[in-house]
């Protein structure tokens, strides 16, 4: 092997990982489900899932410590929610189709994503080839380069209706820098004050 090429490729993500899946997302505290997209990103630098209003909410594959399906994966104790999925019933195949997905900054401070799909076995697939994602040795030792890149990614994600980043965007990934920010949208001429005001 060559010293020019690499040693460790960076992890791949399978084509359906991005193109998308049908899920209903619930909550017990709440008691709501909602109807949503799941993705991730080309890079396999996040998680994402898409409500039918657009908007979207993101997970860091790298606060991923856990992916559960199956008689493994959460099950609704709300009753509300075990009428909408028709748990009750003696032939519901509610277990083939659930996906949890298990984050948080340490093994510790723990938060659940619930998700259950529209068709069997696909939250074991997800679940599976999520983990493989989070497991990669690049995921957890990623150069500087690629942190930037993760930035990147994510603000291009969030475009608005023109094709452009909304400048409260930027305040949002970077909230404990607000000056800075202003200070290099400035520098580069751009918009920095206008809640709605894009790049």
């Amino acid at each position: 092997m060559s010293l020019l090429n690499p040693v460790l490729l960076p992890p791949r993500v399978k084509a359906y990982l991005s193109q998308g899946e049908r899920f209903i997302k619930w909550d017990d505290e709440t008691t709501i489900a909602s109807p949503v997209i799941l993705r991730v990103d080309p890079k396999g630098y996040y998680l994402y899932w898409t409500y039918q209003s657009k908007e979207m909410e993101f997970l860091d594959i790298t606060s991923i410590r856990d992916t559960r399906f199956g008689k493994f994966a959460k099950m609704p104790k709300s009753q509300k929610l075990r009428d909408v999925f028709n748990m009750d019933f003696p032939d519901n195949s509610f277990l083939l189709k659930t996906l949890t997905v298990v984050s948080g900054p340490d093994m510790v401070d723990l938060t659940f994503h619930n998700f259950v799909s529209y068709k069997e076995n696909v939250g074991k697939v997800w679940a599976e080839d999520i983990l493989a994602l989070v497991k990669h040795p690049l995921t957890a030792n990623a150069s500087r380069s690629t942190f930037l890149d993760k930035i990147l990614v994510k603000l291009k994600m969030q475009l608005n209706s023109e094709g452009k980043i909304p400048v409260k965007n930027f305040f949002q990934m970077f909230p404990a820098d607000r000056k800075r920010v202003e200070a290099a949208l400035s520098a580069c001429h751009l918009p920095k004050g206008k809640p709605g005001g894009a790049r």
